[in-house]
């Protein structure tokens, strides 16, 4: 009897060895695939940069001017990245207007987020604008980015702006602030 009891627990001991070592070989193809379908992944960076034109009253300076023309960080901006199959992800720039993004082979656009929600730029009211210049403003994307197996590549197609309160696209006449003589 203690024979046979001896060898009933170097048997379930076996088996027990046998599905830990089956647990950890599971655990480590897990790791392997997640690993492996990370390495698909690219890494893009991007920075994004807005004009801000000048909308004071007085005749602007030179300087004045030239500051206008020069790109600012987007800073701290929320931002609406779609891929060509539907997929959304909202993504917020860091302090000096930067992306790293990890993205699987694919099409994929970048949006501002009051094109992609399909709002005004400045939230006003719909019916202030031109409802078919909207449509086609909604459509701009601001980023298109194509990673492929072996190159990626990154077009900026449009520049982000602060508009002046006049200055919106779309926005109807009678809503124009009036002209100074």
């Amino acid at each position: 009897m203690p024979c046979s009891h001896i060898l009933f627990c170097v048997k379930n001991k076996l088996l027990l060895n046998q599905m830990i070592f089956n647990k950890n070989l599971l655990i480590s193809a897990l790791l392997f695939l997640s690993l492996a379908l990370d390495a698909q992944k690219k890494t893009v960076k991007l920075e994004l940069t807005y004009y801000e034109p000048y909308c004071g009253g007085a005749r602007p300076t030179d300087e004045i001017l030239a500051e206008a023309q020069k790109p600012k960080p987007y800073a701290g901006q929320k931002v609406i990245l779609l891929s060509k199959t539907g997929k959304t992800d909202t993504l917020i720039t860091d302090i000096k207007g930067k992306l790293t993004l990890k993205l699987k082979k694919g099409e994929y656009s970048i949006f501002e987020a009051w094109r992609y929600y399909k709002k005004s730029f400045n939230s006003a009211p719909l019916d202030q604008f031109d409802q078919a210049c909207l449509k086609n403003e909604w459509e701009k994307a601001t980023v298109e980015i194509t990673v492929g197996r072996k190159k990626t590549n990154i077009k900026f197609k449009n520049d982000l702006m602060n508009y002046c309160e006049w200055a919106i696209p779309c926005l109807l006449e009678s809503h124009a602030p009036p002209m100074r003589e």
